[in-house]
Parts: structure tokens; C-alpha cells; sequence
């Protein structure tokens, strides 16, 4: 196979980005998980 799809990037070339995003995915879900904690939350003190 030849052309600019032949050879995927890896990212050993770049380990500062993939420790980048791999903090920011962690994150993200760490965000997500507490953004639906709250909102759980808030629904049940609504129904009290």
C-alpha cells in the first residue's frame, strides 16, 4: 500500500502529546461522572 493512508502516525514519536491526551480523556470522564453525580443528586432532593 502506498500513499498518505499507508503508514498510521504512532505516537512514539510524540509521548509527550499521547501522555497529554490520555490525561485529558481521564478527565473528561472524571468530569462527565461528577456532572452526572450532581445532577442524580439534584433530581432525587427534587422529589423529597
Amino acid at each position: 500500500m502506498y500513499g498518505p493512508y499507508a503508514q498510521p502516525r504512532s505516537f512514539k514519536e510524540h509521548p509527550v502529546l499521547e501522555i497529554f491526551f490520555e490525561v485529558l480523556l481521564i478527565l473528561v470522564c472524571v468530569g462527565v461522572l461528577a456532572f452526572a453525580g450532581l445532577t442524580v443528586k439534584k433530581l432525587y432532593q427534587g422529589q423529597r
